[in-house]
C-alpha cells in the first residue's frame, strides 16, 4: 500500500531498500484467472436491475505489464504485476465471479463481451 501513496521519486527511492525491491519469476500457466470489477447497485427508471457490462480487453489489462494490483496476507501487503511473454496454442479464461465474505458467497453477474474478430 505504501506504494500507492507515494509520488513517483519517493516511490523510486523505496525501491533502491531491499525491502521494496523488484522481483521477476516466470512461470507457465495453464489458464489465466480473471477478475470482475464489483457489480455497481444501478437502478434504471423502472426500478429494475440493470446488469453490467465489461469488455475482455478490460479484464485482461490485469497482464499488460504494467498495472499492479494489491495482495493482502495476515502480515504483509505486496503489489504484483503480470504479463504474458508468449500465448499457448489454446487459451483458458477463468473469471472470477464468487465472492464470499463472513456470512454468505456473493455471484457478480457482470456480462463479459467477448469480440468475434
Amino acid at each position: 500500500a505504501v506504494l500507492f501513496t507515494q509520488p513517483a521519486e519517493e516511490k523510486a527511492q523505496l525501491l533502491q531498500n531491499t525491502e521494496y525491491q523488484e522481483l521477476m519469476v516466470e512461470s507457465s500457466f495453464m489458464y489465466l484467472s480473471l477478475d470482475l470489477p464489483t457489480a455497481p447497485l444501478y437502478k434504471d427508471e423502472k426500478e429494475q436491475l440493470i446488469i453490467p457490462q465489461v469488455p475482455l480487453f478490460s479484464i485482461l489489462a490485469k497482464f499488460n505489464g504494467a498495472t499492479e494490483k494489491e495482495y493482502k496476507t495476515y502480515k504483509e501487503n505486496f503489489l504484483k504485476r503480470f504479463q504474458l511473454t508468449r500465448l499457448p496454442p489454446y487459451l483458458i479464461f477463468c473469471i472470477k465471479r464468487f465472492t464470499k465474505n463472513n456470512f454468505f458467497v456473493e455471484k457478480n453477474p457482470t456480462i463479459v463481451n467477448f469480440p468475434i474478430t
